[in-house]
């Protein structure tokens, strides 16, 4: 597990596996992106094995997964070919570190952070991640953040990160991880003070109920969110707001930027021999 530790800031299943472990029938614990940990919660409603056997649900603060587009960009703005590559982290070496690739023939690159990151237009993530009302890691006994001032780095920094403690078992496990020495903990940090830590996460989920609204006037099936204060919080955005953000969505649907092609079975491709 420690081997395979790191920010990937591209697509993961996490829960690819989740059919052979829970027939095991051994405890287990579950790291995963935020989203993957709300359809664990919801699959335990069906699978009562979940909840006897995951001992924990660890997730990241999330700010959406990256196309693999992202990364291609990299390689193209590097002139490296994807199958010359040797090593691709996307952090890490610092805090936050710089995005290396190297290559098979000793050649590397790097861009920092900000390089990277800085433009939240240029993030490239995926159309689910715009509509997720998970990403803070509410299914999450523990959700571990970064925490930066007005949301960005201005430098690599000691390591910090933030945690949110959700469940009882949450803060078990933070109080086993000090006494063995393996965590220590710093000042505590109040929700409001995380909002300037975390500040694109308070826009997006303020604009959610509008994004939702704008979904269902162009006939695309929304989520169920209850318990996740979406409504609520929609709220807080002025009228002006919420319109442009219900409008904006409906125009991005009708011009079919929400969708695209299921992929195709071999039986459902053209016979070229016909």
């Amino acid at each position: 597990m420690l081997a395979n530790t790191g920010s990937r800031y591209g697509p993961t299943a996490p829960l690819a596996g989740l059919g052979p472990v829970l027939d095991r029938a051994e405890p287990f614990a579950v790291i995963a992106k935020p989203c993957d940990l709300g359809a664990l919660h919801a699959y335990a409603a069906s699978d009562p094995r979940v909840d006897d056997l995951c001992v924990a649900r660890l997730a990241l603060v999330c700010g959406g997964q990256p196309r693999l587009e992202k990364s291609a960009d990299v390689l193209a703005e590097v002139g490296v070919d994807e199958d010359e590559v040797s090593l691709f982290r996307y952090r890490g070496h610092g805090n936050p570190g710089p995005t290396r690739v190297e290559t098979t023939d000793g050649r590397s690159f790097e861009r920092t952070y900000l390089e990277m990151w800085e433009d939240e237009a240029g993030w490239k993530v995926e159309t689910r991640c715009k509509f997720c009302p998970h990403a803070l890691g509410e299914a999450a006994d523990i959700a571990a953040a970064d925490v930066w001032p007005g949301g960005a780095p201005t430098g690599d920094d000691e390591g910090f990160n933030g945690i949110i403690v959700r469940t009882p078992t949450g803060e078990a496990l933070v109080r086993s991880a000090v006494e063995a020495g393996a965590l220590v903990l710093g000042r505590p940090i109040d929700p409001r003070e995380f909002d300037e830590l975390q500040p694109h996460q308070v826009r997006k989920k303020e604009a959610l109920a509008s994004r939702f609204a704008g979904l269902a006037e162009a006939g695309i099936p929304t989520i169920n969110t209850t318990g996740l204060r979406v409504d609520l919080l929609g709220r807080r955005l002025n009228p002006e707001a919420r319109l442009a953000e219900q409008a904006g969505t409906l125009r991005r649907a009708t011009e079919g930027r929400f969708t695209e092609p299921l992929p195709a079975s071999p039986t459902d491709r053209p016979n070229d021999h016909a």
